[in-house]
């Protein structure tokens, strides 16, 4: 493995090299350093923290050439005092977003990157924020659940609104597929479309507080990748699948965390156990990868979906992510971010693969196909 980073700055190179257990690194032509491992463990651990050393100095790694599965883009951003590694991806674009609380909640920096990893706006969200998640709607608008309160910022304008619920409820849920944006309003559940402007549907639910001393409510809800289905938890022991165009309803039990729907809608997996959307009914798993079950919030399953590619992190934390073509039942990469810690966050754009760690980098991983 070699990798040459650049400096934008100072224009100056710095490169690495990994040959067996030794690692070879060179500052602008200067002189070769080695650096000689004992195992391959030690290898990944050393070049990690010498790439992330150079990083954290403004170098950044790109390869637009990458081949899938291969990093097109390393850069670091900052270590993010929240741990939730906001992300806002589109299926149909390449230039993504992700948001970092800065110092002690000094501010919170809102960063949109092209698919190349060039940094193309930084904006200010202001002081004492903390987001959670963000999805990326159609209509140049990022949704954001700031504390537990849904707020709209306009892309042209980087005005910050009030958006669909109250202040401190504790209850979120925010998704987004295609033109389709799902949220809660402490109240209700609903389900919007921003391309035509008009409400696919409304639900009036309550959510139950939870015993889980590690989450306050048992709010979730999500929508599948061809946008003909949304599932939601608002109770401790089960999902309810909703069809979206007959409103038809199908309730399974809930046996864990991270729920996923198959690439055409008609399967829905939690917690190991695998169920047909229209019925309800359990089948075996019909996926080329297997899922554990029974596992915990932090090391469950992770997945996400675009066209037939599933992006699949079995174990959580810092597991290698794998990406299947579900298709033809393929592996068609395996990639084990340097840069991860304990978490990251992923999704997939139009050509690549994003992760946003908890080490502060940010890496584009090539899914052109």
């Amino acid at each position: 493995m070699e990798k040459t980073f650049l400096n934008p700055a100072t224009n100056k190179q710095w490169r690495i090299e990994i040959d067996g257990h030794t690692i070879r690194t060179c500052l602008h032509g200067g002189k070769v350093k080695e650096i000689l491992c004992d195992s391959a463990f030690q290898v990944k651990s050393k070049a990690a923290s010498a790439m992330m050393g150079q990083m954290r100095k403004g170098f950044v790694y790109q390869n637009p050439d990458a081949a899938v599965g291969q990093a097109r883009c390393h850069r670091f951003v900052g270590k993010d005092s929240n741990g939730f590694m906001p992300l806002a991806a589109a299926l149909t674009r390449d230039d993504f977003f992700l948001t970092r609380v800065v110092g002690d909640f000094e501010d919170e920096t809102l960063y949109h990157f092209d698919g190349s990893g060039e940094i193309l706006e930084t904006v200010s969200l202001g002081a004492k924020r903390m987001t959670y998640e963000q999805v990326l709607c159609p209509n140049d608008t990022l949704l954001l659940n700031n504390s537990y309160l849904l707020q709209q910022f306009s892309l042209r304008t980087h005005e910050i609104t009030p958006f669909a619920n109250k202040k401190n409820s504790m209850k979120a849920m925010l998704d987004a597929s295609g033109d389709l944006a799902l949220w809660y309003t402490g109240e209700e559940i609903v389900v919007f479309d921003f391309g035509s402007n008009t409400e696919v549907w409304r639900e009036t639910v309550k959510c139950k507080k939870s015993k889980d001393p590690n989450f306050a409510y048992y709010c979730f809800g999500m929508l599948s990748p061809r946008q003909s289905k949304a599932a939601y938890r608002v109770t401790e022991g089960e999902y309810v699948l909703v069809d979206l165009k007959s409103a038809q309803k199908v309730v399974i039990p809930n046996e864990g965390w991270h729920p996923f729907f198959s690439p055409d809608d008609q399967c829905f997996s939690v917690g190991g156990r695998f169920y047909l959307t229209q019925t309800g009914e359990e089948i075996a798993n019909p996926f080329p990868f297997s899922v554990r079950q029974g596992l915990s919030f932090s090391d469950t399953c992770a997945v996400k979906t675009r066209g037939s590619l599933m992006a699949v992190q079995q174990d959580r934390g810092s597991s290698p992510i794998e990406v299947w073509d579900i298709g033809n039942g393929q592996l068609l990469a395996t990639i084990d971010d340097p840069f991860v810690v304990r978490q990251v966050n992923f999704a997939f754009t139009k050509s690549g693969l994003v992760l946003h760690t908890d080490y502060g980098a940010m890496s584009i991983y090539s899914c052109n196909l």
